[in-house]
Parts: structure tokens; sequence; C-alpha cells
């Protein structure tokens, strides 16, 4: 009866309209200080450059040709004293295309939660927090895109009476590749 009755889904059919999903690589730079406070006071570390090889991911859905709203996993990954270290952005997001249909430019952002870790590590702790991100890509050909966006966030841990914020500021570029 199901087969009968149902209906055609119109998914990836070239119209950004519906279902999207993609991802994307890139490169940029993080720039992070660290704190720790204690009930016996506090210190800073000065801001700390390193090169990163970025990552994107996104799932959602588009209400328009337009209009994109989405879940987004943003990631910088880049060495923290001889270990890879993760600083990571899940946001919930959207992007405004200037025009319908391709090539057009686009702005984005989004809201969420930050995360600092070191994955390949043994014990190693998740940091938490407040982040979010804005920018702006150009779709040159249908599905993909080359976008700049600057990804904030202030994670943070509490242990032993300590803790440890870790705020960060990464400016990306990345390619992405999106099915719709």
């Amino acid at each position: 009866l199901s087969l009968l009755l149902g209906s055609s889904v119109r998914g990836f059919d070239g119209h950004r309209k519906g279902f999207v999903v993609g991802g994307g690589l890139g490169f940029g730079t993080t720039s992070y200080k660290e704190k720790i406070a204690s009930p016996f006071g506090s210190s800073e570390t000065n801001w700390t450059n390193e090169f990163g090889f970025m990552t994107d991911f996104k799932i959602g859905y588009a209400p328009t040709n337009q209009l994109e709203i989405f879940y987004s996993d943003k990631g910088s990954w880049f060495d923290y004293f001889g270990a890879i270290a993760l600083n990571g952005l899940g946001a919930a997001s959207v992007n405004y295309y200037l025009k319908p249909e391709g090539p057009t430019f686009y702005l984005g952002g989004g809201v969420g939660f930050s995360t600092f870790t070191l994955p390949f590590e043994n014990n190693s702790d998740v940091e938490l927090g407040f982040g979010f991100y804005a920018g702006a890509g150009y779709e040159f050909v249908r599905h993909f895109a080359v976008e700049l966006d600057f990804m904030f966030g202030t994670p943070q841990e509490k242990s032993g009476g300590f803790e440890y914020t870790f705020t960060g500021f990464t400016p990306r570029i990345t390619v992405i590749g999106t099915a719709f």
C-alpha cells in the first residue's frame, strides 16, 4: 500500500531547496590564550598563533533556494606542545545566498558550543564553552564553494579547585562541497 500511495521525494535534484549535507577542508591559524584560576589567584598566557588544518561538516534543510538552516561542526586541528589539538565548534547555523542559483556570494553564521581537546592523547578531557562563527562564501559552481569564516570560542574545565579557560580565535578558509 505504501508503494502505491507514496509520493516522490525531491532531494538531491540540483536545487538548493530541500535536504542539504556537506563538508569541507581548508587551512587557517588558531590564535589562543589560556587562563588558569584558583582560590589563590590566576595567571594567563600571552596569545599564541598556530597554523592548522581545518575541517567542516554541515547537515540540515533549505526552506528556499536562498536560505539554509543547518547544524555545523567546524574544527581546527593544530600542534599543541607536540600533541595534536582540536578546537571545535558545534553550532546552529544559517547561510543566506544572494541569488537562488550559483555562482553567487553568501553570508553565514552560527551560535553554539565550543570545545578544546587533545583527541589522540590518553585521558584527555574535553573542555566545553560558548562559541560562534561568522563568515562569507562564494559558490563558484553548483555544489562547491570557497568560504572565509572567523570562529571564536571559550571552552572551560573545572577540576580540583582550578578553572582552565581556553580562548580561541580562528580565521579559516575552506573549500566546501554540498549535496542538495
